[in-house]
């Protein structure tokens, strides 16, 4: 394998990475918490977000460093 294909390809699935979707199951005070790969999480979420229970979302996602972007259209 060349290793500008395997760079590439690496950089690829770190950045799929990046991102989750989830299902909005309540709220803590100015977090969300949210239902991601059938665990819960309590995210920060951005201000202009206004979360509803049922509202899938956009998560960014990286380590100890997560949080709601906001819902899908």
């Amino acid at each position: 394998m060349e290793i500008p294909y395997a760079l590439e390809q690496r950089l690829a699935a770190i950045e799929a990475g990046m991102w989750r979707t989830g299902t909005v199951t309540g709220t803590s005070g100015t977090r969300v918490v949210v239902n991601v790969d059938n665990g819960s999480m309590t995210l920060p979420r951005l201000a202009s977000y206004t979360p509803t229970v049922g509202d899938v979302v956009i998560i960014a996602a990286r380590p100890g460093n997560w949080f709601v972007v906001g819902k899908t259209a």
